[in-house]
């Protein structure tokens, strides 16, 4: 995945798709949900590695068709126990009641399945009023936990110098303040320091594959047709 250096998102973008690439692609397998699939980023990224892509979320993006449509609070037309892998991408902090998400993930994902998350911990409003939560990496493990999942290393997106670069550019976009020049100076400044001056209590975004834990009954909550899906 290209990503352009005056893009104000680059800095975010730029450890989140090493992560992907390097530790999240290679845990990826059989038929994988994307659930509160956007734009589908991360689909083409994927694909190699799966036998079956299926995207789910409250609407489609502009130029994408997803395969099932979510209803809030509403279980997925998916038998359980029906997908071998999960892929959560800034989706959780969207979601009204993320433990009915997570509770879902549960139901849906295979014993040994795999939920690939990732969520934030320090981003400034967007997609108002849909914006509700923010999660600590303590916070991430816990309520993995309580939903059958065990989390793998949990890594940051990032650090302080990361944040803080992130922080003023989005400032700046959402002022009207878009000088390529600008952006790419503030994205090669920050990379920099925060390469060179570690410290990762405060981040972007938390990182993290979960393994879906076997011997865990889990209450079917779909009695449709789910062979009525592509």
């Amino acid at each position: 995945m290209r990503l352009a250096s005056d893009s104000h998102h680059y800095i975010v973008l730029s450890y989140l798709h090493a992560w992907l690439e390097e530790q999240a692609l290679s845990q990826a397998k059989g038929i994988l949900l994307d659930y509160g699939c956007g734009g589908q980023p991360y689909r083409a990224l994927f694909e190699p590695k799966i036998t079956k892509y299926i995207g789910a979320d409250v609407a489609a993006a502009a130029g994408t068709k997803i395969d099932i449509r979510v209803e809030p609070d509403q279980p997925l037309p998916l038998s359980s126990e029906s997908v071998d892998t999960i892929l959560s991408t800034q989706t959780l902090e969207h979601v009204p009641d993320f433990n009915f998400y997570l509770a879902e993930c549960q139901r849906l994902a295979r014993p040994g399945g795999v939920l690939i998350l990732t969520a934030p911990m320090q981003w400034r409003h967007h997609e108002a009023p849909h914006d509700y939560w923010r999660f600590t990496r303590y916070g991430i493990r816990e309520c993995l936990s309580r939903h059958g999942f065990e989390a793998g290393s949990i890594m940051a997106c990032g650090g302080v110098y990361a944040l803080i670069g992130q922080i003023f550019l989005n400032h700046l976009v959402e002022h009207g303040i878009r000088r390529k020049f600008l952006i790419r100076t503030v994205n090669r400044v920050a990379l920099r320091l925060d390469r060179m001056c570690q410290d990762q209590e405060d981040t972007l975004l938390w990182m993290c594959v979960a393994t879906r834990k076997s011997g865990q009954r889990v209450q079917s909550q779909w009695s449709g047709d789910s062979r009525r899906l592509p």
